[in-house]
């Protein structure tokens, strides 16, 4: 079994050897396949991972260490083998498992994978790239490589030290979280923190500091987590991104991200 820090490099070209079983097993969108005992993702047994190799929507190997990874359509019936269930991508991160960055990688490249089965200069099926991280149109030749989305995420905090936290109208609507968005063509990410945040709150912020990055496999975002102080302003929510925005002490905060995300940290001050 490959090492769970290796470095995973993208899926081979033709091997006329049989292709091995998949190690990482998910399902729709993030669903993956845990060990009852340890929480890690589990080795199915052989009988039943060929079972599902057959219903599978995508199966491939990660290079260099040929890590096998395989996806199930998300209404696949298949109880899952005696010892595993079906857990979540985000259960896996929380729990500060080694595996949690492979995973994110695999649920990524999977998600590259699903989007990028035909070519957008001619419409011919792609096939795997023989030697590059990347797929290779049939036809035409065009080559496409895994696609990154930048995006920014901010903990906007007052001079009286609460934070601005907000609730997301199309997206976990249960919890309140940091203002984020995507990176558009042409802005720096600092300039995207100062756009989100007056956009979605009519809130104007100034000392933007970056604070780390997380890759993100919904589908395959680069989060870059900053924090920001507000200069001016009332909340003033943008109806169409959020349900609502308010200031919290830090010490009584509502429900937030669970642990293992950039959210989490920047929420609970852990950068």
């Amino acid at each position: 079994m490959p090492s769970p820090n290796a470095t995973l490099t993208g899926a081979p070209g033709s091997d006329p050897s049989p292709a091995p079983l998949p190690r990482l097993w998910f399902r729709g969108r993030g669903d993956i396949l845990l060990s009852e005992s340890d929480g890690s993702p589990a080795a199915a047994p052989d009988d039943w991972a060929r079972e599902a190799v057959a219903r599978a929507e995508d199966v491939f190997s990660m290079r260099p260490q040929s890590l096998p990874v395989g996806r199930l359509p998300g209404a696949d019936p298949a109880l899952p083998p005696p010892g595993c269930l079906w857990g979540t991508y985000r259960t896996l991160l929380g729990s500060g498992s080694p595996w949690g960055p492979v995973a994110g990688r695999a649920l990524g490249l999977l998600n590259w994978r699903r989007q990028t089965r035909f070519c957008g200069c001619c419409g011919a099926p792609m096939a795997e790239h023989p030697v590059e991280i990347a797929r290779q149109c049939t036809a035409c030749g065009n080559v496409v490589w895994p696609d990154v989305s930048p995006a920014v995420i901010v903990r906007v905090e007052r001079p009286d030290g609460k934070i601005l936290l907000a609730r997301h109208a199309y997206r976990d609507r249960d919890i309140y979280a940091c203002i984020a968005g995507h990176v558009d063509t042409g802005e720096t990410a600092e300039e995207c923190v100062h756009r989100e945040v007056r956009e979605e709150t009519g809130l104007e912020v100034d000392s933007v500091r970056y604070r780390g990055s997380q890759h993100w496999p919904f589908p395959n975002q680069l989060m870059l987590a900053f924090t920001a102080r507000c200069v001016s302003g009332t909340i003033r929510v943008q109806e169409s991104e959020l349900l609502e925005a308010a200031w919290f002490d830090p010490a009584r905060l509502p429900p937030t991200p669970s642990p293992g995300s950039v959210a989490h940290r920047l929420i609970h001050g852990l950068f």
